[in-house]
């Protein structure tokens, strides 16, 4: 029968090979992870890239739109008093308003 120590040193041996057999996967399994980890990281890059991108587009269309705003109010107040100005040489009663 196998004593303590028979047992110990069998499971020194087992350790021993188990971590020899393991250290190879455990290796190629950190290069896996270190490649993904770069690729992860320039994926994240692009995106900033990218999303920088649209917040510029974005200030460039606020900026359109609220020139495009403006320039209709203008637009729409010089027709109005125009068309009230027309309406009261004519004698004409305004048309109510309807939103």
């Amino acid at each position: 029968m196998l004593t303590k120590t028979d047992l110990r040193e069998i499971r020194k041996v087992v350790r021993e090979e188990v971590e020899a057999e393991i250290q190879p996967l455990k290796e190629e399994l950190q290069a896996d992870l270190k490649m993904a980890q770069i690729r992860i990281q320039s994926d994240i890059r692009g995106l900033q890239d990218r999303t920088k991108n649209v917040e510029i587009e974005v200030r460039k269309m606020r900026k359109d739109l609220k020139t495009t705003t403006n320039f209709l109010d203008r637009e729409g107040l010089g027709v109005k008093k125009r068309v009230e100005r027309i309406e009261k040489r004519l004698k004409l009663s305004p048309l109510p308003t309807q939103l």
